[in-house]
């Protein structure tokens, strides 16, 4: 049955507060935007509802819950009122912005996973205030059009018309209510809220807004959907939130901003997030708005071009938005394993051909048509793996890279094998440049001459290619030229090839 309201638009409450325009409305009750005819210029917003006994709530209960509350994102009483014919009235502090929902749905472009993030962290911050309270108090209508991102971009409660105190000695809720889709399957019935309760909301939120409105239920389907919208780094907290069995998700709001924070660090490592800016706009001053295409090619079988690529991928991954790596080389197993890591079940790592792995996108042996959409695509960086095969094909693509990375030898026992490299006018490609892991300074010179080039790079030991090491960055640095943040290149020594394409200048 719809609310039928009290009051229409133009309508005065108490002598004082005109409704000027409705503001939302559902089926327990509609909210105004109110100006006050005794303080000019000040606006409020009302909340009139009804005394609903099938349901056993009155807006005074919300009234006496709100009015003990003092935090900056849950919403100040400034007057109530009781009329006749059981309407009831919430003068509230009126809230300028637009509804959370409304607010991702309108943006442009791809969705941002830290400004999704840092919003969850906010809700966060509102729902601890509120569990943490003598005794809790449990909102269970958690939704985003109860939430509002004001002028100052943070995140307002305004709507508390379901919460609850927490009963100790109680075993289920007196009554059963919620947004079906945002609430927890223990609003159902069977079990008492807690503060676990509002948590599945919270994951509900997130899943709604990274999937652009279509889910907000854990699922297959809703997976993909938010793993389309690269919010990777996301998924382990908001899969968590969304399980069935409150025992399952995290236990408190804290732990779970805790989680919210972790993936913000992650997503802006070194120094907040300021070396990232500085290198999308590196990104974004090219002239060609298509992916960089670097390819790196073992000069001889063993010289490390698949542990170079990861090396890399993972190391620019602190600076951009998305890198992705594919293997090129069919014959290799490499990525398989590493999927295994990634999705942790032994029996998928063959069919696993698109993952993702601490930042970076794996691509297995994609179509020259797949391969071409992930250049077009939105990834700022694509690293082609063509491992050490001679493949006529794999030779074009190392070819046509804006940047062609050749890993050679160290060992002077493998002279020979570089040769053919050498006998080609390799000084003459401008966006070709060696590496060599593990190299002295005495066979960088040797293979400088040999190969009648000045581009050729010492590469340091790394361990762990997901994670490289400061000066294995510094060494990346020197190799890539501007691919690196300017901050990170200042650390580095020795000579410089500056990459000029980047730059967009011939």
């Amino acid at each position: 049955m719809p609310f039928i309201p009290n009051y229409e638009v133009g309508g005065i409450l108490a002598g004082r507060y005109r409704m000027e325009e409705v503001l939302g409305e559902g089926g327990m009750s509609r909210v105004y935007l109110a100006s006050d005819l005794k303080l000019p210029g000040k606006r409020w917003a009302v909340k009139e509802s009804s005394f609903m006994p099938e349901l056993g709530i009155r807006l005074e209960e919300e009234a006496g819950l709100l009015v003990s509350l003092n935090h900056h994102r849950l919403p100040r009483i400034a007057d109530f009122f009781q009329m006749e014919g059981g309407y009831s009235y919430l003068v509230m502090d009126y809230v300028e912005g637009i509804h959370l929902d409304a607010h991702f749905l309108g943006k442009r472009g791809a969705l941002n996973a830290v400004e999704l993030a840092k919003y969850g962290l906010q809700i966060c911050e509102g729902l601890h205030y509120l569990h943490s309270l003598h005794p809790p108090i449990i909102h269970r209508d958690l939704k985003p059009s109860n939430l509002l991102i004001d002028g100052k971009g943070e995140i307002r409660f305004v709507d508390f018309g379901i919460a609850r105190k927490y009963k100790q000695e109680s075993m289920d809720d007196t009554v059963k209510l919620g947004t079906v889709g945002f609430a927890a399957p223990e609003q159902y019935g069977g079990r008492q809220t807690d503060g676990r309760t509002d948590l599945y909301s919270l994951g509900a939120v997130l899943l709604h807004l990274g999937t652009r409105g279509k889910y907000s239920v854990w699922s297959s389907e809703s997976q993909a959907e938010f793993l389309k919208n690269r919010l990777h780094s996301l998924q382990p907290v908001v899969s968590r939130l969304l399980q069935m069995k409150p025992e399952k998700r995290f236990h408190s709001a804290a732990e779970t901003g805790e989680a919210l924070k972790a993936v913000i660090r992650s997503l802006t490592a070194n120094e907040g997030g300021a070396q990232h800016k500085e290198s999308v706009k590196q990104l974004s001053s090219r002239r060609n708005p298509r992916s960089i295409v670097i390819a790196v090619m073992g000069a001889v079988p063993g010289a490390g071009a698949t542990h170079t690529a990861i090396v890399l991928a993972h190391s620019l991954a602190r600076y951009a938005r998305r890198i992705t790596i594919v293997e090129m080389d069919a014959k290799s197993a490499a990525f398989r394993n590493i999927a295994l890591l990634a999705d942790g079940d032994s029996s998928q790592g063959d069919e696993l051909r698109h993952f993702r792995f601490r930042s970076v996108d794996y691509v297995r042996t994609p179509t020259r048509t797949e391969l071409l959409d992930l250049i077009s695509g939105s990834c700022e960086c694509v690293i082609c793996d063509l491992g050490s095969s001679r493949r006529k094909d794999l030779l074009e693509e190392f070819a046509r890279a804006d940047l062609s990375i050749l890993v050679c030898p160290a060992a002077e026992w493998r002279r020979l094998e570089l040769m053919p490299f050498g006998e080609r006018p390799l000084s003459a490609k401008r966006n070709w440049v060696c590496c060599v892991p593990l190299a002295s300074m005495d066979a960088v010179r040797r293979i400088r001459m040999d190969m009648s080039t000045g581009k050729v790079y010492p590469l340091p030991v790394e361990r762990n290619p997901f994670s490289p090491g400061k000066e294995t960055e510094l060494a990346l640095a020197e190799l890539c030229g501007d691919l690196f943040p300017e901050s990170v290149l200042q650390g580095s020594s020795g000579l410089r090839w500056n990459w000029r394409f980047w730059r967009g200048s011939d």
